[in-house]
């Protein structure tokens, strides 16, 4: 994988997120659709985790998103956030705050 510069970098807008509401995708084994706020915002996220989370456990908890990737459907659903995980082969672990954080706080 190629370096990028630091300036790269600080063209992402990545912020902290609170999930507020989940649902299964119809007709798809691992998709599920997140509403999270961004503060004062919220943004639809269509997430690949529904092997590996349950719609009931990701209710309220704080996530990690990109805010300003363009727009992307998928299964018919537009997606406009990114939703940022650790995967280790079959592993999924959402990226989240170790502490309670502001909902919209910038992540740098």
């Amino acid at each position: 994988m190629s370096t990028i510069s630091f300036d790269d970098f600080t063209k992402l807008d990545i912020r902290v997120g609170r999930v507020h509401d989940v649902e299964t995708v119809t007709g798809s084994k691992k998709l599920i659709k997140i509403m999270i706020d961004i503060g004062g915002e919220t943004r639809q996220c269509v997430a690949g985790i529904g092997s590996q989370y349950q719609p009931d456990e990701l209710q309220d908890k704080q996530v990690i998103v990109i805010m300003n990737l363009a727009p992307r459907k998928i299964f018919g659903i537009e997606s406009q956030v990114m939703l940022l995980a650790a995967v280790d082969g079959d592993i999924v672990s959402l990226l989240q705050p170790d502490k309670k954080t502001s909902v919209g706080a910038k992540v740098g």
